[in-house]
């Protein structure tokens, strides 16, 4: 005998079970409008996840720079680059590295806001409150600061300055130099961190997600 649709939805009201007329087309349609979302979640996840760690990595690079060079202004023996300055009775390798510190200086705080998050935004404020602690010292050197925190430096007081005066300015615990290595230092870790912990992030996330949709996606009932 041809069991009907008819049959089967008299039957199933009898019984109190609930029918619902799902042909197979009708699961592939849901399965792929299941596919199409779980696509374009994905998609969307993916996206937010490599503009993150594209920032992220971008800020790895640059506060790493900034930490380098900041770093060989710090005098650690008596062979630092003052004391070879004083020898060789010239400071262009001084200035060469206060440039490049400065320049790299001005990048890390751009990142930083373009990067966005709390954590960074307070590694910004650090950054900024440096040299805003001692701006006489620094312009006695040519370096100053503007209003949005970022530093230029007038290149013929920079040379002029002695090798002594630099160094007092610039290295040293209270320096400026030994304060932005070690603030940019903790920016490149914390950023590092980020890069790795952006992937296993996602895909936990992924998973979780994954699971539940395909839970749902055998729920033909409702």
């Amino acid at each position: 005998m041809r069991i009907t649709t008819q049959m089967l939805a008299h039957s199933a009201a009898k019984s109190g079970i609930p029918f619902q007329q799902t042909t197979l087309l009708d699961i592939l349609n849901k399965k792929s409008s299941f596919s199409g979302l779980l696509n374009g979640v994905n998609a969307s996840a993916d996206a937010t996840a490599i503009a993150k760690k594209k920032n992220y990595s971008k800020l790895e690079d640059i506060s790493g720079n900034l930490n380098g060079y900041a770093s060989s202004l710090v005098a650690t023996d008596k062979n630092s680059i003052y004391d070879r300055a004083k020898e060789s009775g010239s400071t262009k390798d001084i200035v060469s590295s206060a440039k490049k510190m400065v320049e790299s200086y001005n990048a890390t705080l751009k990142q930083l806001r373009e990067t966005g998050d709390t954590l960074n935004e307070f590694y910004r404020q650090q950054l900024k409150d440096i040299p805003a602690g001692d701006k006489e010292a620094l312009k006695s050197i040519g370096i100053t600061q503007a209003k949005d925190g970022s530093l230029s430096i007038d290149e013929k007081v920079l040379q002029s300055a002695d090798a002594d005066t630099l160094k007092k300015v610039l290295d040293g615990d209270t320096g400026l130099a030994s304060k932005i290595s070690f603030v940019s230092g903790r920016i490149s870790q914390n950023a590092a961190s980020n890069v790795v912990s952006t992937s296993s992030q996602y895909t936990s996330n992924g998973s979780s997600l994954l699971s539940a949709l395909e839970t749902s996606k055998y729920d033909f009932w409702g």
